[in-house]
């Protein structure tokens, strides 16, 4: 659609009026109440007059900063904060991805092999510790384990031995600081060690 001169030499004039009909009515309000702080301020001692356009200066400062200077200062620390929280949840999404990298990456075993870690975890905590192994699942019973110790050992059941905790009903000893209970676990359901 093309605009013709004409049209555009319309819209000059009317925007013309509009800007003289508001500078009027601005003139029409500003200029009495010119004249009146005027008048105003000439009653008062020079001292008073000093006190009066300091606090208009503090005021109009108050206004500039309400208006301006604030309302960017509260996004600029409302985009830190959220730059902080995308950094977090982009930190967790790398870890989840190694994590994922990490498990696909885990070569199956079979039931054998499994039971066989089982064992050896099992042995590795101590004498009063036993594993328990029937069809597909297995019931490890522990007794006097430390916390480091048991810290260490549900990670290594999912990574060596590939069981996956089913239950878990353990307790701390409170005199001895040492856990005790039970772990029931399903095994990996190959025999040939291929999924």
């Amino acid at each position: 659609m093309s605009k013709h001169p004409a049209d555009s030499s319309a819209a000059k004039p009317m925007t013309s009026e509009f800007s003289a009909g508001l500078t009027a009515s601005l003139t029409g309000v500003v200029a009495p109440l010119s004249a009146f702080v005027k008048n105003w301020m000439a009653t008062l001692s020079l001292r008073e007059q000093v006190l009066v356009k300091t606090l208009a200066f503090i005021v109009a400062v108050y206004v500039a900063w309400s208006l301006a200077v604030a309302p960017a200062w509260n996004s600029l620390n409302k985009s830190a904060i959220k730059d902080q929280v995308i950094q977090r949840q982009w930190s967790e999404l790398l870890a989840l991805q190694s994590e994922l990298k990490t498990i696909k990456s885990v070569v199956p075993i079979n039931s054998t092999d499994s039971s066989n870690a089982l064992q050896e975890l099992t042995a590795q905590l101590g004498p009063l510790c036993k594993v328990v192994i029937q069809d597909s699942t297995a019931r490890m019973q522990i007794k006097g384990v430390s916390p480091e110790s048991l810290t260490q050992l549900l990670p290594q059941i999912r990574s060596r031995s590939q069981a996956q905790i089913l239950e878990a009903s353990l307790r701390l000893d409170t005199p001895s600081k040492l856990w005790e209970g039970s772990l029931t676990l399903a095994l990996p359901n190959t025999n040939s060690g291929v999924n």
